[in-house]
């Protein structure tokens, strides 16, 4: 009891001198590295209990777990000099909390993706290396590195696409200490994304020099929508093996973004011959110009220039021609998901961003008949303006005239789109598996066992169990119970089979 009041006042003296008098007899010093141990559990503990009931947010919570391990590891440092079996005793206590489920993994992602868009912002390399260092000893606790890799990826994606980048430097700098962890496979897709951004730019810019060369020759109709002026498009071009794929119908777009889409389309399959276009309207953004009214005792018509998402652009031209639609009428005329549509409206009606009027009160939506009418009379100080995006938890709580003129659509993937939708279960602070790695945790675990049983031919079921661990924990950990039922899976499809002697036993089938 007495050690464990030390450590929490961090008396570091006082245990110092403690831990020298117990070492005179070393059997009693296991005392002090219980009571670290369980210090250690109980902070734990108590961390996790404050992310679940929503007091501490997941970035909060790793601030916190940061903490204590700098506290504790000065406790074992400092005081119990150093000593192996201290490091081992606190290393255990930290892992026995954090992997408790998959909450600590998903929250490490959080902290590293704010981080990395502005914690570091302006830092110089010393501190860079320093943070990342910092969180690179939380990621060496984890069971579940599969699904930190799962939220990372996506949280990279929308860093990378919205150009929301603290610092490139600061993201090479963490992808080499993930690599240095876990090998070239764990960051072979990170590094990807990396790549397809350069040579996305590179496209963009022989983009805009083919259409330089293409002034004068004959315009399209669709751009009447636009005033006759060619919208003007960014598009990402993503290898699909290497980004959180999106299993999302494409949104009905504008007519005057879909003649731009369609000529960008023209000319990359003719100049990549083979590829494939797949449009994910879901991640784009566009810059449309607001054309308002005149303020009070001024001729001058207002203007704004609203940096919104491609489904906000989606919503607001409908608007064009028409002064009030109803939720119902928007989904039937853009095909934007309902969760999606939902929030994107509620994001178009905040106090500050009023640019249309809910007709219910409160802040969601009622339902299919509430209306939504055109702000006449919204105003801002600024002339551009961004229109941030409400949670989705607000959006679906009350359940619950615009130009095209910008940067239209944003992404592209250059093959068909994977079934499992990289978002599946991708909620921040959540503390359960997502669907994608569950699937992606079967193939490697069934893989490995094929990959062992070629080799040693036949092998009982304990000696089957270490080594999938052993070649998996890199990754993941698998439970015994998880390996049993792909064992049995394996056997049903005829790659492995029971000995006859001695049922735990598998021989390879060839």
């Amino acid at each position: 009891g007495d050690s464990g009041v030390v450590i929490d006042r961090e008396r570091i003296a006082d245990l110092a001198n403690m831990y020298d008098l117990f070492s005179r007899v070393p059997a009693s010093v296991h005392h002090l590295r219980d009571a670290l141990s369980e210090r250690i559990r109980l902070d734990g503990r108590s961390l996790v209990r404050d992310q679940e009931t929503g007091v501490a947010p997941p970035a909060a919570f790793v601030k916190g777990v940061l903490d204590m391990r700098e506290r504790f590891a000065a406790v074992v440092g400092d005081a119990m000099r150093g000593e192996k079996k201290g490091q081992k005793r606190m290393r255990e206590a930290f892992e026995d909390f954090l992997n408790a489920d998959a909450r600590a993994a998903n929250c490490l992602a959080v902290y590293v993706d704010e981080l990395l868009r502005v914690g570091l912002r302006g830092a110089d390399e010393r501190k860079v290396q320093r943070e990342l260092d910092r969180v690179i000893v939380i990621f060496r606790y984890l069971a579940d590195k599969d699904v930190f890799e799962a939220y990372y990826k996506n949280h990279l994606a929308k860093r990378l696409l919205g150009n929301k980048s603290g610092s490139e430097e600061a993201e090479r700098a963490m992808v080499s200490l993930l690599k240095a962890e876990c090998g070239y496979q764990f960051t072979s897709k990170l590094e990807g994304m990396f790549n397809d951004m350069r040579i996305s730019k590179e496209t963009a810019e022989k983009y805009r020099t083919h259409k330089k060369g293409l002034v004068g020759a004959g315009s399209d109709a669709r751009d009447a929508e636009n005033g006759g002026r060619p919208v003007d498009v960014e598009v990402s071009v993503l290898s699909n093996s290497h980004w959180p794929s999106q299993n999302v119908e494409p949104c009905v777009l504008p007519t005057a973004v879909r003649a731009a889409m369609d000529r960008f389309q023209k000319y990359y399959l003719a100049t990549y011959t083979g590829r494939k276009l797949s449009w994910q309207t879901s991640t784009g953004s566009a810059e449309i110009r607001a054309n308002l009214p005149p303020a009070k005792g001024s001729s001058k018509p207002r203007r704004h220039d609203l940096s919104v998402t491609t489904y906000q652009m989606c919503i607001l031209v409908l608007f064009n021609t028409r002064d009030m639609l109803t939720l119902k009428q928007i989904r039937d005329e853009t095909h934007i998901p309902e969760d999606e549509l939902r929030r994107h409206l509620v994001s178009l009606c905040t106090p500050k961003h009023r640019i249309l009027r809910k007709g219910s009160k409160g802040k969601g939506i009622s339902g299919d008949d509430d209306t939504f009418t055109y702000n006449a009379e919204y105003t801002s100080k600024m002339t551009r303006v961004k229109v941030p995006m409400v949670s989705m938890r607000d959006a679906t709580s009350g359940s619950a005239s615009a130009a095209a003129a910008g940067n239209g659509d944003a992404a592209a993937a250059s093959s068909a789109t994977a079934a499992a939708s990289g978002r599946a279960g991708l909620v921040d602070g959540s503390s359960a598996v997502p669907i994608a790695v569950e699937e992606d945790r079967r193939h490697l675990l069934e893989a490995a066992i094929v990959r062992i049983m070629k080799a040693r031919k036949r092998l009982n079921h304990n000696d089957l169990v270490a080594e999938v661990t052993r070649q998996l924990s890199g990754r993941f950990v698998p439970p015994p119970q998880f390996v049993k039922k792909r064992v049995e899976s394996l056997i049903e499809r005829e790659y492995l089979e029971r000995d006859e002697g001695d049922r735990r036993v598998y021989r390879y089938m060839a």
